[in-house]
């Protein structure tokens, strides 16, 4: 059965539109394929080769082409082997991340990542003890990425004219940040596997991976969105999988129009050469999926270029990605209290609608909140569904504190969570996770993923599911977070109304000192 087969297939049995196949769609699907339910756990786990609990796209085909990746551990008196199977036609790059493992080292890094040819099979010791308390869980996950195989392209293939791939569509940056220099340009499809490659696998924050353009307030809305997978799907109105000639329409909202309008644009992106194979310059796949790619060339040609990505603002990536024209912040003033503000859409019109540095603020002086107030409003927004960033102004007074902590200033973080918890000895403690949209460089201090405490604390951890990775996901304590960053940007992406505004008392231009352009 043809891959594109395959996916729709895949697309027609995920009934709730979330991207991956729950237990019970599958119970579905192996009725159509004429299996019995008798059996139905076992070929499910069977299925869910990287043991998530869900089945992607990439899993499913595997399954039903009896190709897929076998990774196995066999435990030793020293550590833990992996021993791991490429059956594919093509190489593979995969990558073993471990968790909750307590005095072990990680011969091999933690992700391990180990590339294999056509065939291969490789067995490597991936977790070693450093002395007789040496602990971990099995319940490590791997994920895989093809290797560019320099598959025939299509003559046919759809080419944008009004983008075209040459310096024109790169552009310059109109900031002190740099854009990175491609030298070629290649179908998003061709630069892994094209057999499995795919417009959609699961949509997850951790698919986002900025390259070489300052655009992680971008980058860090979609991060933010992909918490909604409908949301993200409903910028491609007329596909659901790669299009056969790689032309796509994706539905963009024009604050001038006050409507969507519809970006073609056609599938190669922009590469460099210099490892030998192309590799994206710009946003980077985490796996077979094309989705955050095709998003970051729409936006660039709704803009002008790529290199107008570098540098601007959450609010104006939120209104374009959702129509929500009502965007909210808060911003941390010199005497600790938080000031409410909105954006002003008819001033962003005048100054230049597609110009993502363009912000005009409005707010009322008497509208301040406590940092108290200010996590109830976080806890209120996330629970709305609602999406949230956050930033590190240059101006903040705990800028070199953050750095040193693994922070960067002048940077969006998507917000995924805040939550009132209690330690295991019955201690109240106020938590917040953050995104970095590199997808790496994450929090160092307390409540980090190598912090101890969360050895001190084992039941709040599983309560709240904490699993250590290098995939830019982080905790940390309310309090950290709220002497850290200076700026909190809402979109009311969640159907709940905007709320209402009393006449202003004070307006800002644009950010000019505080626009976070990286």
């Amino acid at each position: 059965m043809a891959t594109r087969r395959l996916q729709e297939l895949f697309a027609k049995f995920d009934t709730s539109g979330d991207g991956v196949l729950q237990e019970e769609e599958m119970k579905l699907l192996f009725e159509k394929l004429g299996l019995g339910k008798k059996d139905v756990s076992e070929l499910f786990e069977t299925a869910d080769s990287n043991k998530d609990g869900v089945i992607q796209v990439h899993e499913f085909i595997s399954w039903l082409t009896a190709s897929a990746p076998k990774v196995a551990y066999t435990q030793t008196k020293t550590g833990v082997d992996a021993t791991i199977t490429n059956p594919h036609k093509c190489g593979k790059s995969f990558s073993l991340t471990f968790n909750n493992c307590t005095n072990v080292s990680f011969p091999e890094g933690n992700p391990a990542t180990f590339l294999l040819e056509p065939g291969e099979q490789i067995t490597k010791t991936v977790i070693a003890k450093v002395d007789a308390h040496g602990a971990w869980r099995w319940n490590s996950r791997w994920s895989s990425r093809s290797k560019y195989i320099a598959a025939e392209d299509d003559p046919n293939a759809f080419r944008d004219a009004d983008f075209p791939c040459d310096e024109s569509s790169i552009g310059t940056s109109g900031t002190c940040w740099s854009v990175g220099k491609p030298d070629t340009w290649v179908r998003a499809r061709l630069l892994g596997d094209p057999e499995t490659a795919c417009l959609f696998d699961q949509i997850r924050p951790q698919d986002i991976l900025q390259g070489q353009v300052g655009d992680c307030w971008l980058l860090s809305a979609l991060s933010a969105l992909a918490e909604h997978p409908q949301r993200i799907r409903y910028l491609f109105p007329n596909t659901r999988q790669l299009s056969e000639d790689g032309k796509y329409e994706v539905r963009l909202y024009d604050l001038e129009k006050e409507d969507w309008v519809e970006i073609v644009i056609d599938e190669f992106v922009p590469c460099n050469t210099g490892s030998g194979t192309p590799t994206p310059t710009f946003s980077k796949p985490l796996g077979e999926e094309v989705w955050v790619q095709l998003l970051e060339k729409a936006f660039a040609k709704y803009c002008g270029s790529y290199g107008a990505l570098s540098g601007g603002n959450a609010g104006f990536a939120f209104q374009v990605l959702t129509g929500e024209v009502h965007i909210r912040s808060y911003e941390k003033l010199d005497e600790g209290k938080w000031r409410r503000r909105r954006m002003d859409p008819k001033m962003q019109i005048q100054r230049g609608p597609r110009n993502p540095l363009n912000s005009y603020w409005r707010w009322k002086n008497s509208d301040l909140h406590a940092p108290e107030a200010l996590f109830e409003v976080l806890q209120s927004e996330l629970s709305s569904k609602h999406t949230l960033v956050s930033i590190i102004t240059e101006n903040s007074k705990s800028v070199e504190e953050a750095q040193a902590s693994g922070l960067y200033k002048l940077h969006f973080y998507s917000i995924l969570s805040a939550v009132s918890e209690q330690l295991d000895d019955g201690t109240a403690v106020k938590l917040v996770q953050m995104r970095n949209p590199y997808g790496r460089k994450e929090w160092t201090k307390d409540w980090s993923d190598s912090s101890s405490r969360w050895e001190e604390n084992p039941e709040l951890r599983k309560r709240i599911d904490v699993r250590s990775r290098n995939d830019g996901q982080f905790w940390m304590s309310f309090e950290d977070w709220e002497r850290m960053f200076s700026v909190v940007t809402i979109c009311p992406s969640g159907g709940a109304p905007p709320e209402e505004d009393d006449e202003e008392e004070g307006a800002e231009d644009n950010e000019a000192a505080a626009v976070p352009h990286m």
